[in-house]
């Protein structure tokens, strides 16, 4: 039975780049996941940054005030920049988070698809290396039915 060399390192390729894809569908996620380490520690800082100076200003504001009136109202507008930074914060995360599940969603599908395409060239490789199989299979057995005809006759 004859197999071209071609024919045995078709499956060997399918696999090969079925193995690349899930390479680098894995090396994507590492990277998406330190960007997003990164991002979180970059808007961490930064609220708590920004948080320090509201609280700073609003110190030095207490300092200055005259009476209860004055206190409340110090007090008051710390509460009002605080709900507005906590919005804002969440307002950014969620417009990250909506990109990065978009490009994951968008990263994935087409990792799925080139997976899937890598699957169907495999299953028609592993099909077409049966197909030639039986063929030669079948060229043999008339051969030796040839053979033995001959030696019969």
């Amino acid at each position: 039975m004859s197999h071209d060399h071609s024919s045995t390192t078709e499956p060997a390729r399918a696999v090969s780049q079925l193995t690349e894809s899930l390479t680098q569908a894995a090396q994507n996620q590492r990277a998406l996941l330190q960007e997003m380490s990164s991002f979180a520690r970059e808007e961490s800082l930064r609220f708590f940054n920004l948080r320090l100076e509201r609280n700073e200003a609003a110190l030095e504001k207490m300092q200055h005030c005259v009476g209860l009136p004055g206190l409340i109202g110090v007090q008051q507008e710390w509460l009002r920049d605080l709900v507005q930074d906590l919005i804002g914060q969440n307002m950014r995360l969620a417009g990250v988070l909506r990109g990065v599940t978009h490009d994951t969603v968008a990263a994935a599908t087409a990792a799925g698809q080139h997976m899937q395409e890598n699957a169907q060239d495999m299953a028609h490789q592993a099909e077409q290396q049966f197909h030639d199989m039986t063929a030669d299979a079948r060229n043999h057995l008339v051969d030796d039915e040839r053979a033995y005809s001959d030696v019969q006759h």
